[in-house]
Order: C-alpha cells, then sequence, then structure tokens
C-alpha cells in the first residue's frame, strides 16, 4: 500500500515476516497489548506472524517503524475499509513512548497517504480506548477530532482526520 519511506528518526517500511520475532517482543506486554483490540490474551509470535502472513488478504497493513540503527521499536497500521475509508492506528515498545516517535511515525505516515493520488481523497479516521488518555493527545495533536461515534471494534471511539 505505501512503498517504504523514512522520516526526521525513523524508517518506516512494510512489515515482513521475519519481522515477527522482533514484533512480538515489543508488543507481547500487557502495557502496551491492553490497549489494542487484536492482541487481547497477549501477542506471542504465533499472532504476529498471523498478522504479518495476512496483509494482502485482509487489507490491514502494517509497517515496522525503525530507528536509524534497525531497532524495531513500534508498528503503523494502514487498513482498506470496504466503505473507501482508510483507518490508521499505532503501538509503540514501551521504552519508545513518550519520545515523538507516534507523532513523528504518524505524521509521515498520513504524509505518505496524502502524497498518494488514489489515497488523498479518502477519509481518514483512527480509534482508540476512551480511557486511553496519552493516544487520545497524540490524535488530536495531529489534526484529529473526536467524532461522538463509537470505533469499528468494541469499547473504542473514532476520531476522523481535518
Amino acid at each position: 500500500m505505501l512503498k517504504p519511506f523514512t522520516t526526521e528518526r525513523l524508517a518506516i517500511r512494510q512489515l515482513q515476516i521475519q519481522d515477527a520475532p522482533e514484533l512480538a517482543g515489543i508488543s507481547d506486554v500487557p502495557t502496551v497489548s491492553q490497549w489494542m483490540a487484536f492482541m487481547e490474551g497477549g501477542f506471542p509470535l504465533e499472532k504476529a506472524e498471523a498478522l504479518i502472513g495476512s496483509q494482502n488478504d485482509t487489507k490491514e497493513y502494517f509497517f515496522a517503524v525503525r530507528l536509524p540503527d534497525e531497532t524495531l521499536i513500534g508498528a503503523m497500521g494502514v487498513i482498506d475499509h470496504a466503505d473507501g475509508s482508510i483507518e490508521v492506528g499505532y503501538w509503540l515498545g514501551v521504552d519508545y513512548q513518550g519520545k515523538g516517535y507516534a507523532s513523528e511515525a504518524l505524521l509521515g505516515t498520513l504524509a505518505q497517504i496524502g502524497a498518494d493520488p488514489t489515497l488523498a481523497p479518502r477519509p481518514i479516521f483512527a480509534e482508540c480506548r476512551p480511557d486511553n488518555a496519552a493516544s487520545i493527545r497524540l490524535l488530536t495533536r495531529t489534526g484529529f477530532h473526536a467524532t461522538g461515534r463509537p470505533g469499528p471494534r468494541p469499547n473504542r471511539i473514532e476520531f476522523r482526520l481535518g
């Protein structure tokens, strides 16, 4: 869906199956997995492999967020919904939260979507749990607004870009 790109501090490219062990390593901890609907019950290697392996079938694309030294610090999600909308999501390993990486990765991803003439006109949304204050702050800082509607997954609220 999106070509590999870089931001000031990050390199972002689609996750590949060989990324699964690193992805599980930073994601299979309750302080990360508790916020992601598809990580309920944890995110061991088998779930990471399944997520990466199903991208083309589900039209749910996931991108490795890496530091210049190649350390995997998180992931960006871009979901191509049948109604034409695009959903974006993100998660970072605990050691990389609160350092501006999520904002940088999200803004970079939005810029890539905006630069693609087939994606740019489509509505963009995100969702998060109503008790995820950090994610709500991030979304509002990056141009999203709460719609007052539930998100597609249980116990989530929707945010729209613009």
